[in-house]
């Protein structure tokens, strides 16, 4: 039944499968069954399905295959014609090559990056004392965790006071864990996610290695007890953050570009793809509801995927040069921000008042929109001074809301006056290309993490 009477979801036409897996352990030769899920679009048969649908005619056919014709059409004006004009048989004799357009390339378990999965525990232990693992927060550092955004007053960092050795390639992804903020986990180019301890010796706590390409983007669920990692591999992988067992796995037939669980239901999670959807799982389900929806609005390949803070609602950027705003669930945008002016926002970041989000453009400048009905953009907001153009900088804001800061594709960091819109500070980052990467810590004044191009994290203070 459609969420929305007198509309249609698509991915209630489209639906997605769920497999079991099981591996086969090349080591001992013994079957090992894996907890974990296969999440599949389901394809159709070229010799049955597919030849049904091309006796009938356009009006007919599927969404998909008439987004298919559609991008066949690009570049001929508004008045080009369909490929096959016949009134009897639209499709007639349009041959192999035109099926092949509609069916995407099916997907099987042996596809499915599992043979090199493997998670190596680096600290000292992995209890303390009392039995509690790496997640709970450490007593003996002298901070409160507990503290809520907007609570305690922040201050430009100075200096770097520590750097991590980060990635091989380049760090694509830097997230601090949800509330606490002791831990935070890396993406990088060498295909590896690691998690690294903020405190005692700020070292490598553990690795997740088994995606083929490198990491586009990460994400904690609320808890922090699971990390989601996507790849140019085509993956998504569910890990436990503690113990490295990956506990699902996705296959959402394109690249995905973003990924965000939802901040309070942490068995569901949001991806944006480059073909220009969003696939909306659940992660508890299994068969082809394991989709709840797919959000197929934009035009182009999806860049960044932020939810409100009460998980109501989430906003999508998009390299169509759109922002748009969605009723969790419910594939119809509430608002649509574009400007002939505009620019593809590679990255999102709300602010902790919840009344306001930034966006980095590429036209080297970061934007800011309301979050309340209109969804305007804020006339007097606009942060610039550095430079981004041809890479995918991502910025934050303090916890007190009052300092903005991004990277630069120069390999500096920039920090704005969020009221004033003026640059209070630029730090130097030795040895960086581009800096791609921030992070202010959500539990202390003056923290920041970044990284870049040259693979390592560079602790601020």
């Amino acid at each position: 039944m459609p969420l929305v009477e007198g509309y249609s979801s698509t991915s209630e036409s489209e639906g997605d499968q769920i497999e079991e897996i099981e591996t086969l352990d090349k080591g001992n030769g013994q079957k090992v069954e894996n907890s974990g899920v296969l999440i599949l679009n389901k394809v159709a048969d070229p010799t049955s399905s597919v030849s049904v649908g091309i006796e009938r005619k356009r009006h007919n056919l599927s969404k998909s295959n008439l987004k298919a014709k559609r991008s066949k059409r690009k570049g001929k004006g508004p008045w080009a014609k369909w490929d096959s004009s016949s009134d009897s048989n639209d499709d007639a004799g349009l041959g192999e090559d035109y099926v092949s357009d509609l069916v995407a390339p099916e997907l099987d378990a042996t596809e499915v990056p599992i043979d090199n999965e493997q998670s190596t525990f680096h600290g000292k232990a992995q209890k303390d004392y009392l039995g509690r693992g790496i997640l709970h927060p450490p007593a003996d550092v002298g901070v409160e965790f507990d503290k809520e955004p907007l609570s305690f007053k922040c201050y430009l960092p100075k200096k770097i006071i520590h750097r991590y050795e980060g990635h091989k390639g380049g760090v694509t992804a830097l997230h601090f864990i949800p509330k606490s903020a002791h831990l935070f986990a890396s993406g990088g180019n060498d295909n590896t996610v690691r998690l690294w301890d903020m405190y005692h010796d700020r070292g490598l706590l553990r690795d997740y290695c088994g995606h083929s390409k490198p990491i586009r983007d990460i994400s904690f669920s609320p808890s922090g007890a699971q990390l989601a990692s996507s790849s140019y591999d085509g993956s998504v992988k569910i890990w436990d953050t503690e113990t490295g067992d990956v506990k699902h796995r996705i296959l959402p037939h394109a690249i995905p570009n973003c990924i965000s669980f939802h901040p309070i239901n942490g068995n569901e999670l949001i991806v944006g793809l480059s073909n220009s959807e969003i696939k909306h799982y659940d992660l508890r389900t299994s068969g082809k509801n394991a989709v709840i929806q797919t959000y197929d609005h934009h035009t182009s390949a999806v860049n960044a995927l932020k939810y409100f803070p009460d998980g109501s609602k989430f906003i999508s950027s998009s390299d169509d040069k759109t922002v748009r705003i969605w009723d969790n669930q419910i594939n119809i945008p509430i608002k649509q921000i574009a400007d002939t002016s505009q620019y593809s926002m590679p990255w999102l970041q709300v602010h902790p008042e919840k009344n306001y989000f930034a966006s980095q453009c590429m036209d080297n400048s970061i934007q800011v929109f309301s979050m309340k009905p209109k969804y305007k953009r804020h006339p007097k907001k606009t942060f610039k001074g550095h430079m981004v153009t041809g890479f995918n900088i991502k910025l934050d804001i303090s916890p007190d809301g009052k300092y903005l800061t991004s990277g630069d594709a120069k390999g500096k960091l920039y920090i704005w006056d969020w009221k004033t819109a003026k640059i209070l500070k630029t730090l130097n980052v030795p040895a960086e290309d581009a800096l791609t990467n921030v992070a202010w810590s959500p539990q202390e004044t003056s923290k920041v993490i970044c990284g870049g191009t040259n693979g390592r994290i560079s602790l601020f203070d």
